[in-house]
């Protein structure tokens, strides 16, 4: 690498790390539009221990209806996609099991009242579609006899509020596969005559078929929808009615986020001052390959930050914060097993001080890799199987880890190569020194080579 070349990468990192803290922390508005841009450090989704919100666990009740284990897992994935559709994307749904008994806890952070979650979950509606001959009376019970053709339960896939052709708040029904095969059967038996809709047992709607339907989708309206927040809360009681299994409410707490604050500042200040110590300690230790270990760190630290803010299974709890400490203690330690060995091949060699580095980094590389990959087994087994707060350290561990790998290998590697246009026979400055039968070694093989120079 030639010098002008050096002096361009090393002015393009700095550079890039300059933007990258701006724009991590710095908001502002963006010229002739209504958007501001928010730092990308500011952006990132904090979890309930963070932020606050509602905490609730709702008990399974096992009505024997098949396989239990796989209704409450399509019951879990069916909440989550609920809260997402109605506003909160940075919700959790686990599953837990004691003893047999299954229960489902649900998390929700920047919520300030326990109601709306309940509201969202606990008051189910039960849908069922009965053919009739005759049409049917608003608010009576469904006859004992009815042959029920489609159940929430068992045939809706979603519901969602919508406005039809006219503009009128409706309510769309999508069905599953099974109901979609039950609602072409009961369109086409039924057509030209009467389905009523029952809700909760009782008659809600009483519609005419005038189509044999096919497709899996139907059209709920009801005069008393005046507005659109009206037909969304009955579009959301009959998706909690579709559940694959019946829930009760075990347990609701509020989270009060004065905690979290409190922990986001403890854990903020003593980041800064650990992170302040590795670059005292680092430049201290190594000099010139501390310096460019600090470079690549703070690389490192800015990219990781920039990744939990982009990504959108990241949500940073405090067991996430204790997974970026130690993945930036990682990165450290990987520099530091890359430097020792490029003291040692220095040290008990006659190499010059690139070719010590080259050694270096190659016979480092299996260590470090070998190191890293059980980290990353151990972070993917914890994310597939861990709970909600363990599944925050093993996201930000494992993202971590992979950056932290870039960063040593790469990017310091990057860094020394630039360093040595610059400087590349300062013993001094890379904090290397020779061994002293190695300094022996040369002393006799240059006063050789002078004697050799005499002779001739």
């Amino acid at each position: 690498m030639n010098l002008k070349k050096s002096i361009v990468i090393l002015t393009v990192i700095a550079v890039f790390i300059i933007l990258m803290a701006v724009f991590a922390l710095i908001s502002f508005p963006i010229a002739d539009t209504v958007y501001d841009y928010n730092g990308y450090a500011t952006t990132i989704k904090l979890g309930l221990d963070l932020s606050g919100g509602v905490s609730a666990v709702f008990n399974v009740e096992d009505d024997g209806e098949g396989d239990l284990a796989s209704r409450v897992d399509g019951t879990v994935l069916s909440l989550q996609e609920m809260l997402t559709q109605e506003g909160y994307p940075e919700a959790t749904v686990t599953r837990t099991e004691s003893g047999g008994n299954y229960a489902i806890r649900v998390e929700v952070p920047d919520v300030n009242n326990a109601e709306d979650v309940l509201d969202l979950i606990g008051r189910p509606a039960k849908l069922q579609f009965v053919g009739a001959t005759s049409q049917g009376t608003a608010g009576s019970a469904m006859p004992a006899d009815a042959k029920v053709a489609i159940e929430g339960k068992k045939h809706l896939e979603t519901a969602y509020a919508t406005f039809d052709q006219n503009g009128s708040v409706v309510v769309a029904l999508r069905f599953n596969s099974a109901g979609t095969k039950a609602f072409a059967d009961l369109t086409e038996e039924f057509l030209n005559k009467y389905i009523n809709i029952y809700v909760n047992g009782t008659l809600f709607s009483s519609v005419k078929v005038q189509a044999h339907i096919t497709d899996g989708n139907a059209i709920i309206s009801n005069e008393s929808w005046k507005e659109f927040s009206d037909a969304n809360e009955f579009a959301t009681q009959l998706q909690a009615g579709a559940f694959g299994v019946t829930l009760s409410v075990g347990e609701v707490r509020n989270i009060s986020p004065t905690l979290g604050d409190d922990a986001v500042r403890v854990a903020l200040i003593a980041g800064a001052v650990g992170v302040g110590l590795i670059f005292i300690f680092m430049g201290v230790m190594y000099r010139g390959l501390g310096l460019a270990a600090d470079i690549a760190l703070a690389v490192y630290i800015l990219l990781l930050v920039w990744f939990c803010s982009v990504l959108p299974w990241v949500q940073l709890t405090l067991p996430g914060i204790a997974g970026i400490l130690l993945s930036i203690g990682m990165a450290v330690d990987a520099n530091i097993i890359i430097f020792e060995r490029i003291r040692d091949e220095y040290r008990h060699s006659s190499k010059p001080i690139p070719s010590a580095i080259k050694a270096g980094f190659k016979r480092s590389f299996a260590a470090i890799l070998d190191g890293n990959v059980t980290t990353l087994i151990g972070a993917v087994v914890l994310w597939i199987i861990g709970s909600a707060s363990i599944v925050g350290f093993a996201v930000t561990l494992f993202i971590g880890i992979i950056l932290s790998m870039f960063t040593a290998l790469v990017i310091t590697r990057l860094l020394l190569k630039a360093f040595m246009p610059l400087n590349s026979t300062s013993e001094k400055f890379y904090g290397l020194r020779r061994a002293k039968e190695n300094e022996k070694q040369e002393e006799h093989s240059f006063i050789k080579s002078d004697t050799a120079k005499e002779v001739r």
